[in-house]
């Protein structure tokens, strides 16, 4: 009796000891938790699991954080060992966690092949299980071809080492194969290494990981070797004779013991005006305890720095992403010069204070280096530099019918025009931006960026020359005037292209790209993506005759109709009208938004091209007239801006803008319960022409609309401790952040005892540095400390485009902020738009015309 009592004590003695052992560390305090988001968290390492939906972008599946950098994505069943971007995916179910054991569980499949899984992380002591369950055993064809995959971030191990069975070695900076052939399919890399236990990075305590597989061996892969996106793939095959366990790793990631994440001050990369609020943003590991003090230090200019202000930093109250806030004050420093934000061991680059801190080198980058280098069909020269040549002048082929592209554009069952599919369609190779790295044409965005680039003249009347376009000759060469303004020449180049679609068809198409996947992913020079001359069917795959070519390279135009994208195109259209000098703009800037003056006609271009305004303007009415007599025609076609009730309202305030005609003027007061519903969309376009409009009953209805949207709006800004509209999804919000400040703008004009300036302030310092996540500008070389390796049309070459501005940063579901500026790749913090340049030239220029009147 005695030794079975002894026994049983024995045993709960073990039990005792291995269960905190198994949450992660003493029973006192244990290692892992589970947070209320359900993922895992301990000291200085996080594992998510599944929290994310965007494999496709490295955001899914199995993820880790480890020393405030996420390391490790994509943990997950894939059917190739290193799969691309548009490999096949599996659905996932709704996560299930267990607080006893702290176990989380995600079921998961594929459609086709047929593949039903579960996944299960749980804590070991400083390690965490990965457990794959099927569902029943795995297919024949399947087995060797499944496996799970835990996918490495490249720059965190770049010239590390890893040790892998029989194999030591370092993780290479690029893609360097070997590929073997595969049977009836494309090459597939060789694995780097194989063997039971995988060691990375042992030199360095901050990313050292080891992950063992308790079942089939591991296998390195370098994914950048079937795509330039890849990361580094640690896989094993699932068992084909179980359906527990068919694959199971445990997975160590190495601990700095007592590590906390450095404080990351959030300012304006380029500075601030003396007259505005200077706040600094301080994010904070949450196990530092209360703020410390902060100061405020000017750059001498005999060297060394001098303390001007010294400050306990000032906790927001508030639960925001997984780190603490503080502010940090300095705005009753007013004095010229360069200075730096410390706090504790952490400093900021310098950074300006001055009255004409936003009117050199902070917005011209982006006009004069960045869209000219995004033009379509045209040589772009830089010195000794060509951007690209002349390119895509075999624009473009009818897209086949009934087609869903990869990139999501549709063309509809029945073509809406005479071309047949594949046939190609006179006058589209004229004018347009690359709207991103991907070089397509969407009209939607073409038509967004023309406006605003009119709106930027209007409103602040600019008119540099720095670079010279030659639109006959297809030619533009950066950094030499040629006595036009730049904005007048990308003005025209916009109209170009929207119009292309009316003179061909009568219609907008829904936009221009490449047809094929392999043409698609190319980058570099656009000249060398197409032989640039038409294809003819008639002729031999290699044969070239009479200026044509049987080359099937063309790009495809999506040419349904959409009554949505038919208005934005008309907004635009009306509003490159517009297009005048700097000082006749002005005026009639001043007579659009005085209280006294009626609108008067605007319909004249300057010299420029007064034939390309009067085409517009021919056009946009055809188009107003064509839509209000027919019912809203709801398209196929991605990138269309959908809501043709609110694209209705822009076009007729544009319209009305350029003709001042009665009709434009009744339709808009008739659309009151439209623009009620969309203020937020719509309540800036409104208010630059409510005087104009002289109602005073709809005037009464718009502003109490601005009175509720503007408390709406301060509710909104206060959930955040940078004060701006943060509402993530995919993508970063510097775009989205950088058109709030626009409608700021108007909004302060129109109702300037509604609207404060200093949100639209906010926006701009989020976008130039002041921001969760990271500390750098989001426009590449502007600000001490930019993003400057982005995802443009170079981005092979792990190089930037001067002015361009990226999405910036991004959430990782549930609450950590990521923008990973070493690395090109991830499209959705490091790409570029057009719409997005355009957007922060104007909230540049409007931050600077604000602060200049006082406000």
């Amino acid at each position: 009796m005695r030794r079975r009592s002894a026994a049983i004590l024995f045993l709960v003695f073990i039990v005792a000891a291995w269960f905190p052992a198994c949450r992660g560390g003493s029973g006192a305090a244990p290692l892992w938790t589970l947070t209320p988001e359900q993922y895992l968290d301990s000291p200085a390492v996080s594992v998510l699991v599944f929290h994310d939906t965007y494999p496709e972008g490295k955001q899914g599946g199995v993820e880790i954080i480890q020393h405030g950098d996420r390391v490790a994505a994509d943990g997950d069943v894939r059917l190739e060992a290193t799969p691309g971007q548009w490999a096949a995916l599996p659905s996932a179910g709704p996560r299930e966690a267990d607080p006893s054991t702290l176990e989380v569980r995600v079921r998961a499949e594929f459609v086709r092949p047929r593949l039903a899984y579960s996944i299960r992380v749980r804590p070991e002591g400083e390690s965490v299980r990965i457990s794959v369950d099927l569902e029943k055993e795995l297919d024949p064809e399947l087995a060797g071809k499944a496996g799970f995959n835990l996918e490495l971030f490249p720059p965190a191990y770049f010239g590390k080492a890893f040790y892998l069975g029989e194999t030591a070695g370092v993780f290479p900076r690029q893609g360097n194969g070997p590929m073997e052939d595969a049977a009836g399919g494309p090459p597939r890399p060789v694995a780097l290494a194989r063997g039971p236990r995988l060691v990375a990075a042992p030199e360095d305590s901050l990313r050292m990981m080891t992950i063992e597989s308790l079942g089939a061996e591991l296998e390195l892969f370098d994914g950048r070797d079937t795509s330039d996106n890849g990361w580094f793939v640690v896989r094993s095959a699932l068992a084909a004779d179980r359906t527990r366990g068919a694959a199971e790793w445990v997975v160590t990631p190495r601990r700095v013991p007592g590590w906390r994440r450095a404080p990351m001050i959030g300012i304006s990369q380029v500075g601030y005006h003396p007259g505005q609020v200077k706040r600094a943003v301080i994010e904070l590991d949450r196990r530092s305890g209360p703020p410390g003090r902060a100061m405020l230090l000017r750059v001498s200019p005999d060297g060394g720095l001098r303390e001007v202000l010294s400050a306990p930093a000032v906790p927001w109250e508030g639960k925001f992403l997984r780190y603490d806030y503080a502010g940090f004050d300095f705005t009753p420093v007013r004095e010229p010069g360069m200075y730096v934000v410390r706090y504790g061991a952490s400093e900021t680059p310098p950074f300006r204070i001055a009255p004409d801190v936003y009117r050199d080198g902070v917005w011209q980058p982006t006009l004069e280096t960045y869209l000219p280098v995004q033009m379509c069909h045209v040589e772009v020269r830089d010195g000794f530099r060509i951007w690209h040549g002349a390119c895509h002048l075999d624009d473009a082929v009818q897209a086949p019918p009934d087609t869903v592209h990869f990139d999501g554009y549709r063309q509809s069952a029945s073509l809406p025009d005479r071309f047949a599919a594949h046939e190609h369609i006179p006058f589209l190779a004229r004018g347009g931006w690359h709207d991103a790295g991907d070089y397509d044409l969407a009209a939607g965005s073409q038509a967004e960026t023309t406006r605003m680039l009119v709106l930027i003249g209007e409103a602040f009347g600019i008119a540099g020359d720095q670079t010279t376009v030659d639109e006959a000759r297809r030619s533009v060469v950066l950094h030499r005037p040629d006595g036009v303004p730049d904005l007048v020449q990308q003005i025209g180049h916009g109209a170009e292209n929207l119009l292309s679609g009316y003179r061909v068809a009568g219609h907008s198409f829904g936009g221009i790209i490449a047809g094929s996947i392999d043409q698609y992913v190319l980058i570099g020079d656009t000249a060398s993506m197409t032989d640039n001359l038409v294809y003819d069917p008639a002729l031999g795959p290699g044969e070239v005759r009479g200026g044509r070519s049987g080359r099937p390279d063309d790009r495809w135009a999506f040419t349904d109709p959409d009554t949505s994208l038919e208005y934005k195109v008309a907004a635009a259209l009306a509003s490159a009208i517009r297009n005048l000098p700097a000082a006749i703009a002005a005026v009639l800037v001043l007579l659009t938004l005085s209280l006294a003056a009626p609108l008067r006609p605007a319909t004249a271009l300057d010299g420029a091209n007064p034939a390309l305004a009067g085409e517009c303007l021919e056009t946009a009415l055809g188009v107003w007239e064509r839509e209000q007599a027919r019912t809203p025609i709801v398209g196929r076609a991605a990138y269309v801006p959908g809501r043709p009730d609110v694209q209705e309202v822009m076009a007729a305030v544009e319209l009305f803008v350029a003709t001042g005609q009665d009709r434009f003027r009744d339709r808009i007061v008739s659309r009151l319960p439209v623009i009620e519903k969309n203020f937020g969309d719509l309540g800036w376009t409104v208010s630059r022409v409510l005087a104009a409009i002289g109602d005073p009953a709809f005037a009464g209805a718009v502003r109490a609309s601005a009175e509720r949207y503007a408390a709406e709006t301060e509710q909104d800004l206060a959930s955040n401790p940078y004060g701006v509209p943060w509402h993530p999804r995919i993508w970063g919000l510097g775009w989205n952040i950088q058109s709030f400040a626009v409608g700021q703008y108007y909004l302060v004009k129109g109702f300037p005892d509604l609207f404060e300036p200093e949100p639209l302030y906010r926006a701009l310092n989020y976008v130039l540095g002041c921001h969760p996540g990271s500390n750098v500008s989001f426009v590449s070389g502007v600000g001490a400390r930019s993003l400057t390796i982005g995802y443009g049309m170079n981005r092979a070459d792990w190089s930037y485009i001067p002015g361009m501005n990226v999405s910036g940063t991004a959430l990782i579901r549930p609450d950590f902020p990521e923008l990973k500026d070493d690395f090109p790749f991830l499209w959705q913090q490091a790409e570029n738009v057009i719409g997005g340049a355009a957007t922060y030239i104007f909230a540049v220029l409007a931050a600077d015309d604000l602060l200049k009147g006082g406000r």
